[in-house]
């Protein structure tokens, strides 16, 4: 198997797009970044493909065409970004590998971990705020008072913080799963013991 097909094998274009903060919905469609797209035009999945401009392709014609490079050095990019470790191998004429490169190779491999064991814990992190934003919608409705509008309601506590947190779930619930590697990473960091707490409280 050539580079080029294990990392589109390993790489989709829906992970590209997320990865360099390219936000796609829920039913995969995004505004094409390619041209002035005002309304979601581009279908993303294991492909890409703008139904108003015609941009097609897959994860390496993506970051070729995005960061304007050669669809080499774009399946570079991809390999080193998502830790692939996938060696692009020496020609006849190269040298052993220097004691750099092996302790680069190990270093990728180390992030390479770290960030599959990332991704398990962000994963399990959406769960938990997926079922306390549901909880949230249904305390919302079960529990509003009759005329929201009076000032002297006595107001369930559940009405009340599903008041004040839905907001701020489904902002969090957004950037864990639509935003760059950077702002997940600093909202588990930030966040981490609070969605903890949520998850107490299911028990």
């Amino acid at each position: 198997m050539s580079v080029f097909s294990e990392v589109k094998q390993r790489v989709s274009a829906l992970d590209a797009f997320r990865h360099y903060g390219i936000g796609v919905g829920s039913k995969g469609m995004c505004c094409c970044p390619f041209h002035n797209d005002r309304n979601p035009s581009m279908k993303v999945d294991s492909r890409y493909h703008c139904f108003a401009c015609g941009a097609d392709g897959d994860a390496i014609d993506f970051v070729a065409n995005y960061y304007g490079l050669s669809l080499l050095d774009a399946t570079r990019k991809l390999n080193d970004d998502f830790f692939l470790g996938i060696s692009f191998g020496y020609n006849s004429y190269s040298r052993p590998k220097s004691k750099e490169q092996i302790l680069q190779e190990k270093e990728l491999a180390r992030k390479r971990e770290a960030e599959k064991a990332f991704d398990i814990i962000r994963r399990d992190a959406i769960n938990v705020l997926s079922d306390y934003h549901r909880q949230l919608w249904e305390w919302k409705k079960e529990y509003a008072p009759k005329d929201i509008n009076e000032e002297d309601a006595d107001w369930h506590p559940f009405f009340v913080e599903a008041l004040d947190r839905l907001d701020f779930i489904n902002e969090l619930l957004d950037a864990l799963t639509f935003g760059d590697r950077n702002e997940q990473h600093e909202i588990m960091k930030t966040y981490e013991k609070e969605i903890k707490n949520i998850e107490k409280r299911k028990r």
